[in-house]
């Protein structure tokens, strides 16, 4: 999937770590991600001290907050029952079949990561 001009990505591997998405240092961003989803917050120190190596702090902080936004965005929309507008849930209809992202439920990931607030 062309992301605007951003290039060619596998977005099986945002959900299957074993698969390169093609983004750069995406394993190690992957590996913040899981840890920080985990709530393993040894690991995330870790991993940030890495990614702060690796790629450099203002880009590790530009990763960090973009994941926040989105996931701040996704629940406020969620929250306040916003649907998905026509034009893009057309443009992502296979994507979103692909990765199953309209199977997704927060009940359940409160349940996987033992979170009492969802």
């Amino acid at each position: 999937m062309l992301l605007r001009g951003s290039g060619e990505f596998e977005l099986q591997g945002v959900m299957d770590t074993s698969i390169d998405s093609g983004v750069e240092h995406g394993p190690l961003l992957g590996q913040l991600v899981d840890a920080t989803i985990s709530r393993r917050w040894d690991d995330v120190a870790e991993f940030r001290e890495q990614c702060v190596r690796t790629l450099g702090v203002q880009e590790t902080v530009d990763a960090i907050a973009v994941a926040s936004a989105f996931n701040g965005i996704t629940r406020i929309a969620d929250a306040t029952g916003i649907p998905l507008d026509s034009g893009p849930a057309e443009a992502t209809e296979s994507m979103r079949s692909e990765l199953a992202i309209d199977d997704f439920s927060y009940n359940e990931k409160t349940r996987k990561y033992d979170r009492v607030d969802a």
